[in-house]
């Protein structure tokens, strides 16, 4: 099992320290992670708060829709949006019509003050004022089906800041990163998140997504790393995944990563159903670092 590049992202990513020498405060909650390779629809007012949230879910592999191809949606459907969480089920709607898996909305709220403050040098005194500006960013990533809330993130600043535009945007990115930081993964705001911490240091090379049956919900093993284990034990691409090392009953990707930790040199069994047939696949994990060279 693969993560796509989601550690190496968050590491490269994470660089502390924006909007001054302030470092903002941030919260996350996770479900289930985003399938890789499906479609998603960035939905916010804040173009800043939005170009980043796209950026940073491209790079962990998800197709984003364009903006132009959703406004073509919403003329063809005859929907007017009110600019409110009132659109929110529109925009469900209009994912579903363009067979997106998840709908990430982002929002951005700033609040801004004046200050003064007095001073005194050699030449006199005086006073200054400035406006400075309270920001804080939601993020939450919502399946399309189900309408079920997979991730969401938050991030602020304890006090406020006098650059909002930039604080918006390194807010975003610290909003999506934890959002997407598992349970347990995260260390703290300064370091960021270690994905070893809950899904281990070994891999044994495939992917899989959830699907919906009418068996109920699947995990379906979608692509095989060459020459992986995986590959040398036998475990092909439609494989429904049923248990790993004897464990069982999982209906997210976050929950068969969780449930399915391994380390290198750790042996993995994992029981499948093809063609309604029950198999058992065995194979011993690789380091993830080292499989990535």
């Amino acid at each position: 099992m693969y993560l796509l590049p989601l550690t190496a992202l968050l590491i490269m990513l994470w660089i502390p320290g924006c909007a001054g020498k302030i470092m903002p405060i941030s919260n996350g909650s996770q479900s289930d992670l985003p399938e890789p390779g499906s479609t998603a629809v960035v939905w916010g007012q804040h173009k800043g708060a939005v170009g980043e949230t796209v950026t940073i879910l491209q790079k962990l592999g998800l197709r984003i829709v364009e903006r132009s191809r959703l406004q073509q949606v919403f003329d063809e459907q005859r929907i007017r949006l009110t600019h409110s969480t009132d659109d929110d089920a529109q925009i469900l709607k209009v994912g579903k019509i363009l067979g997106a898996g998840s709908i990430v909305f982002v929002e951005a709220e700033t609040s801004s003050s004046q200050t003064s403050r007095a001073f005194v040098n050699q030449y006199g005194g005086g006073s200054v004022s400035e406006t400075v500006t309270n920001v804080s960013v939601s993020v939450r990533g919502v399946n399309v089906e189900s309408g079920e809330v997979m991730w969401t993130g938050t991030a602020h600043y304890p006090q406020a800041i006098n650059n909002p535009e930039a604080g918006i945007v390194y807010l975003t990115q610290t909003a999506v990163l934890r959002g997407l930081c598992p349970p347990g993964a995260w260390k703290n705001d300064t370091e960021g998140c270690d994905f070893s911490v809950v899904f281990g240091r070994g891999m044994i090379g495939f992917q899989f997504e959830r699907k919906e049956s009418p068996q109920g919900r699947q995990l379906i093993v979608t692509e095989g790393t060459p020459g992986s284990p995986a590959e040398q034990a036998g475990l092909k691409v439609g494989d429904v995944l049923l248990s790993c090392n004897g464990r069982s009953g999982f209906q997210t990707r976050m929950q068969y990563m969780t449930g399915c930790r391994f380390d290198p040199g750790q042996s993995v069994t994992l029981q499948v159903k093809r063609a309604d047939k029950l198999t058992t696949i065995s194979a011993t994990a690789v380091s993830r670092t080292e499989s990535q060279k």
